[in-house]
Formats: structure tokens, C-alpha cells, sequence
């Protein structure tokens, strides 16, 4: 076990590069472990001292899409953001919520083989804006789902990350209800 001295007091990593935590993080706590292990580790962080009882979610709701909001790529292990955000709870703006009681009209900006993601917009605009950006393979296209209730995870709007995000169950996408627009 190492620890770096600027870390949380009672933050560790192992050998194997999981994080574990001595006791239980309040909401604070976990706030502070994430800055000091930095936004793009911030997910494993949350998902290591989730499994090892360290983070509940029951207690923190919010924290799913706090972390999801920080990093750069969230959606690189989407089975264990699924599990993360299905444990936590419908957020909306990190705070616990009802789920829309109507199907929501979203879009995503991307390229065809990432249209099944996770991160959608109810802003047309905004995902034109993600599928005009060159990230090495070019423009991408806008897609367009009618997400029933059941899909939505969680709701990340302006006064979080300056979006209209809903994040979405992947499980439920697929060419028959994702259309190009």
C-alpha cells in the first residue's frame, strides 16, 4: 500500500492500483479525494471505494454524477457507470429525483460507431456542436432518441457542467430507436 502526502488522510492504492479508504468518506471527504487523485482517476476512485463499502451511495447520491461531470472520457467502463448510477439513484443536478414521468427527446454529436453512448443532450445545438468537433476521425453526425423514463440515469444540466446532459442506459439503445438526423 502507498499513499501520496497530499492525499486525504487514510487513502491508499495498492500494488495493483486499486484505491481503499481506512473507515467511511463523508460527502466531503470524497470531494476532497478526488481532487487530490485528479478527474480522470476520480471514476476508478469512486467505483474502488464503492465495492470496498467505503462511498454510499445511498448516503451520496450525487457523487455518481459529480464524478461522471469531472472526467474527461466517463464513459470508457459503461457496465460499471451503469452499476454506479442504477445503485445511486436518479439524479437531477446530483440532487435525488423523480425520473421524468415522459418519454424526453434527446441528441448526441458523434461518430457512427459511438451513437450507443451514454452522454445525450436535450440542447439539438449543443450536439451539433460535439458532432462538428475533429477528435481524429473526423465530423461526426447528430442522433436523435426518444428515451423512455426507465433509460435515464440522471440528469446533468447547466448549473453542473453548462449542458443539458442526460445520461443514458446504454442497454436500451440500439438502430431501432436512435435515429440520424
Amino acid at each position: 500500500m502507498r499513499r501520496e502526502p497530499w492525499w486525504i488522510s487514510g487513502l491508499h492504492i495498492d500494488t495493483a492500483g486499486s484505491y481503499s479508504y481506512d473507515g467511511q468518506l463523508t460527502a466531503e471527504q470524497f470531494s476532497t479525494a478526488c481532487g487530490h487523485v485528479g478527474r480522470n482517476d476520480a471514476p476508478k476512485l469512486l467505483h474502488d471505494l464503492w465495492l470496498a463499502g467505503a462511498v454510499d451511495l445511498s448516503a451520496y447520491p450525487g457523487a455518481v454524477a459529480e464524478v461522471w461531470s469531472l472526467c474527461e472520457f466517463p464513459a470508457d467502463a459503461i457496465d460499471v457507470w451503469v452499476d454506479l448510477f442504477t445503485e445511486a439513484g436518479y439524479t437531477h443536478n446530483t440532487a435525488p429525483a423523480e425520473r421524468p414521468a415522459h418519454p424526453v427527446t434527446v441528441y448526441r454529436g458523434c461518430h457512427p460507431e459511438r451513437r450507443f453512448g451514454m452522454s445525450w443532450t436535450a440542447d439539438h445545438e449543443q450536439a451539433r456542436w460535439f458532432a462538428a468537433r475533429n477528435l481524429g476521425g473526423g465530423v461526426g453526425n447528430v442522433y436523435k432518441v426518444t428515451a423512455q423514463p426507465g433509460w435515464l440515469l440522471a440528469y446533468i444540466g447547466d448549473k453542473v457542467r453548462g449542458e443539458s446532459e442526460y445520461v443514458i442506459d446504454p442497454a436500451h439503445l440500439s438502430d431501432s430507436v436512435v435515429a440520424r438526423t
